[in-house]
């Protein structure tokens, strides 16, 4: 096979200029080698198909999935829970001492804890008590009525001095917590019922609360 000078052949065709980097090389010019095999390596990446992380296909939703946020957990609009600060105003969260009067006497003592989920449950010493001395628990629902202010109304059930089911009741509360976060103060409306419903006794009066701590 013939070669022209500064050609190399492969097969029957010819690469002009070959030839004479090989000769330069032998000359100590090895740079043009480098230079040609450098472009050589930037034409076979520049032709591979780019599919980098950051370019990879979007995958095609199904039915039912409208958009990049489809995946995020819905809920339905809620009030703001109590637990925390809206307008930079005291929370009634927590444990408390309450005491419930009426006519400058004490009417009614108990415990109460509120939730952050609008329920309530106190523990109380208003009579009659049941026979076996525990105390009455009842449950209780709330919602926040303004700044630091609250409404709740909490059903319970009356017993006789047996402890036999004479009947049921309801508190209603209006609330408003100081500034500390430490105590609050309101008024509540205390209504007792038969078993058949009819209004055995309703009592108005003012409450005061002040928080129980760990310390």
């Amino acid at each position: 096979m013939n070669q022209e000078r500064g050609t190399a052949g492969i097969g029957r065709y010819t690469i002009p200029g070959v030839g004479g980097l090989r000769r330069s090389s032998q000359r100590g010019h090895p740079s043009r080698i480098m230079l040609m095999l450098t472009i050589l390596a930037c034409g076979a990446v520049l032709s591979a198909p780019a599919f980098g992380a950051c370019n990879a296909p979007t995958p095609t939703l199904g039915a039912g999935f409208s958009g990049p946020h489809a995946f995020e957990m819905q809920t339905p609009a809620q009030e703001t829970a109590p637990g925390t600060k809206q307008d930079d105003d005291a929370s009634i969260v927590g444990f408390w001492h309450v005491l419930f009067v009426t006519g400058g006497q004490v009417f009614d003592e108990g415990y109460d804890q509120w939730h952050s989920d609008w329920t309530e449950i106190l523990n109380d010493t208003a009579p009659p008590q049941p026979a076996n001395g525990t105390g009455t628990i009842c449950l209780g629902v709330y919602k926040k009525t303004g700044p630091r202010t609250y409404k709740s109304k909490h059903p319970f059930w009356s017993f006789d001095a047996t402890g036999t089911l004479a009947g049921t009741g309801v508190i209603l509360e209006n609330l408003i917590v100081d500034h500390s976060g430490n105590d609050y103060t309101g008024s509540f409306e205390w209504i007792t019922y038969d078993l058949n419903g009819n209004v055995t006794s309703d009592t108005k009066g003012e409450l005061k609360a002040k928080r129980i701590t760990v310390d």
